[in-house]
C-alpha cells in the first residue's frame, strides 16, 4: 500500500531523499535548483510536494500546484531502485483520487522509447495526450526552454482550454508574464 505525505519545509530527511531523486531523474534543464524547491514550499500555498511511501521506506515524491479547478503536476519520479514494481501508477492513482479534480501534467514529445513508454504509462492511468505545441519556458536564465507535450487527466478539456492553461503554468509555476 502506498502511503502519500504531506513534505513541510522543515522535513530534512524527506528533503534529503527528494532532492535525491529528484536531481538524480531530471536532467538541469527539467529541473529548478533545489534551493528554489525548499523556498516555493514554504512560500507558495499553491506548491506541495508530496513523499511516497511504501510502508515505512520513501520510494518517491510528486510535486504539484494544486488549484481550485485543476492540478498541475510538477514532477514525478520514484527511487531508480524502485521502479517496476507498480508505485508510480499506484501512487499517481492515489493522488489523483485524493485530490479529485482534473490533473495536467507536461512530457517529453514521443522522439525514443522512453518518452513512448512515459505517454503510455500516463495513458494507461487515464490521462489524455495533446499534441498541440507546447513550450516549457527555462527554469532559470542558465537553463534552456523545452518543447514539450501536455497531458489532462480528468474533466478537463484541453482543446477548449488550452491557452487559458498554458498561461496560467507559465504565470504561476515558471514566472513568466
Amino acid at each position: 500500500m502506498i502511503r502519500i505525505s504531506p513534505v513541510r519545509a522543515d522535513n530534512d530527511s524527506a528533503l534529503d531523499f527528494i532532492e535525491h531523486i529528484y536531481t538524480e531523474s531530471f536532467p538541469p534543464d527539467e529541473r529548478r535548483d533545489f534551493d528554489e524547491v525548499v523556498r516555493l514550499l514554504r512560500e507558495n500555498d499553491d506548491f506541495a510536494i508530496a513523499l511516497l511511501s511504501d510502508e515505512e521506506h520513501p520510494i518517491g515524491f510528486i510535486s504539484y500546484w494544486s488549484w481550485s479547478d485543476f492540478t498541475y503536476m510538477e514532477h514525478f519520479a520514484i527511487d531508480s531502485r524502485c521502479r517496476g514494481a507498480g508505485y508510480g501508477a499506484a501512487a499517481m492513482t492515489a493522488l489523483l483520487e485524493q485530490l479529485g479534480k482534473p490533473a495536467v501534467l507536461e512530457v517529453e514529445k514521443p522522439e525514443d522509447d522512453l518518452s513512448r513508454r512515459r505517454i503510455a504509462f500516463y495513458q494507461r492511468l487515464g490521462f489524455v495526450l495533446s499534441t498541440r505545441p507546447y513550450t516549457q519556458p527555462p527554469y532559470s536564465p542558465d537553463r534552456h526552454s523545452l518543447e514539450l507535450y501536455l497531458m489532462s487527466y480528468g474533466a478537463i478539456d484541453l482543446d477548449h482550454v488550452f491557452d487559458a492553461v498554458v498561461t496560467r503554468i507559465h504565470n504561476r509555476v515558471y514566472g513568466v508574464e
